[in-house]
């Protein structure tokens, strides 16, 4: 390589060197503004699905082929001419093939899907004889037409979550032709047994207050008072008393209806149901700083139903029954002073079933049994053999109580206003005459017809609120 070396130039010379670089460079610049273009996608779109690809041919051979996101496709040259296009996820990408004179030869937008063959190959072979539209648009997977029940909705969703990525991306637009509400009708049901005996004799002597004061008084001072659940009666002195009875008691209790919630759910939705309150709870939170939440307690429910392909009902049900109690309450010390927080008794069953509309089951089994045994006794005396039984009293009770809870499920569907009768249609009041002249306790109206429900814009509530049992 040879150097060539040149004497330093004159100042007007270097000025003129400037002045011509610098109008070179504005050139350049001009030229490259100018030639500058943008390459628009020609030839026509390529649809692919994911995991699947094509071939593309070209008119000449390329030197460069590239894709603009290689995470949507894939591509690989196997010729200068031949190229092979793979979706890797679903999206939209373009792909470019410039030759050796970097004229390109092809700009081409792709767009890639969900698999929807495979998943229209998995709901036939699951549930055949179903006819629906499966679409893939901008990631998500649209699912729409009309399936027999709900069960078949749920499966054809689960199928379509497992080919996104997240479950958000399938928008179920299916609807189901048969009815998708069950009406519930439970009962809760307390059954109560209480047993109380008393066998003995209780003493209790009441002294004076002032001083101790024991023996007899003058002026007649026994008075029998005769009570009518006692044998021997009562003894009373002027200073002090004494109580002889000798009880045999027994009390049994009948049964007690806690609730009868009626509910009615779309299939595969919860619903639920509160007869009790809430009472309050506090929190500490740090720094002295206390908040009160609210905890329930009464009777509730929470069914979910599903209807089954048969028509049978798929039943999940959670009943629980709650009472505050002062058994595991806690006093909290608050402003000074001492904040009791009762607890609560819980008897609670959750279990999933299947039975068909109308059919009943029980729920039993949930038992509560509380003993107390109590022995009271005259100090000395009471331990005398024999002798000592008319000195003591002993005391049993017995509280057991079992919760029982009867299920019902309905499938229902919506009926006309105008085809459900109320007991009060057509009464009325009777009038003056009637009721003193004839003795009546009612008179009936001709019946008129219900009349629609108009709201403010002319137009009218379209709907029944009623149901009817399948």
């Amino acid at each position: 390589m040879a150097f060539l070396s040149l004497s330093p130039p004159s100042k007007r010379l270097r000025r003129a060197l400037v002045a011509g670089l610098a109008a070179v460079a504005v050139l350049a610049v001009g030229r490259s503004v100018d030639a500058v273009s943008v390459v628009q996608t020609s030839g026509p779109s390529v649809q692919l699905e994911a995991n699947k690809g094509t071939l593309l041919r070209l008119d000449r051979p390329a030197t460069t082929v590239f894709v603009a996101n290689p995470e949507i496709a894939d591509v690989q040259v196997k010729s200068p001419s031949l190229i092979y296009l793979m979706g890797v996820k679903p999206g939209q990408t373009t792909l470019y093939a410039v030759d050796d004179q970097e004229q390109v030869l092809a700009s081409i937008a792709i767009t890639v899907s969900h698999s929807l063959g495979r998943l229209r190959q998995a709901v036939k072979s699951m549930h055949p004889g179903v006819n629906l539209d499966v679409a893939s648009i901008e990631g998500s997977i649209v699912l729409d037409g009309v399936v027999p029940t709900a069960t078949v909705s749920e499966d054809v969703r689960s199928l379509a979550a497992s080919f996104v990525e997240k479950e958000e991306g399938v928008i179920n637009r299916l609807s189901v032709s048969m009815p998708s509400q069950v009406n519930l009708r439970v009962r809760v049901a307390e059954v109560s047994r209480d047993i109380n005996k008393q066998l003995g004799i209780n003493w209790n002597a009441l002294f004076n207050d002032g001083g101790f004061a024991f023996g007899l008084a003058t002026n007649n001072p026994f008075n029998i008072n005769v009570i009518e659940d006692v044998v021997v009666g009562s003894l009373r002195t002027k200073n002090w008393s004494l109580d002889a009875k000798i009880d045999a008691l027994e009390d049994e209790g009948l049964i007690s209806i806690l609730a009868e919630p009626n509910l009615t759910a779309i299939t595969g939705e919860t619903a639920s149901f509160l007869a009790g309150g809430e009472f309050p709870i506090l929190v500490p939170q740090g720094e002295d700083k206390i908040t009160v939440e609210f905890k329930k307690f009464g009777v509730s429910l929470e069914f979910t139903p599903t209807i089954l392909d048969s028509g049978r009902i798929s039943l999940h049900v959670r009943p629980e029954v709650s009472a505050l109690s002062n058994e595991g309450a806690i006093s909290v010390p608050i402003a000074g002073g001492q904040l009791q927080v009762p607890a609560l008794k819980v008897r609670r069953a959750e279990t999933t079933v299947e039975l068909g509309s109308g059919q009943s089951f029980a729920i039993a089994g949930l038992l509560e049994n509380n003993i107390s045994h109590s022995l009271h006794k005259f100090p000395g005396l009471g331990d005398v053999p024999v002798l000592g039984a008319l000195f003591r009293s002993d005391d049993f009770q017995r509280d057991e109580s079992e919760l029982v809870i009867m299920v019902t499920p309905y499938v229902v569907q919506p009926v006309a206003n105008s085809a459900i009768a109320l007991p009060t249609d057509g009464f009325a009041p009777p009038t003056d005459a009637q009721r003193l002249m004839y003795g009546k306790t009612q008179r009936t109206l001709p019946n008129l017809g219900r009349r629609q429900v108009v709201v403010p814009d002319g137009g009218r509530l379209i709907g029944g609120p009623g149901f009817i049992l399948n």
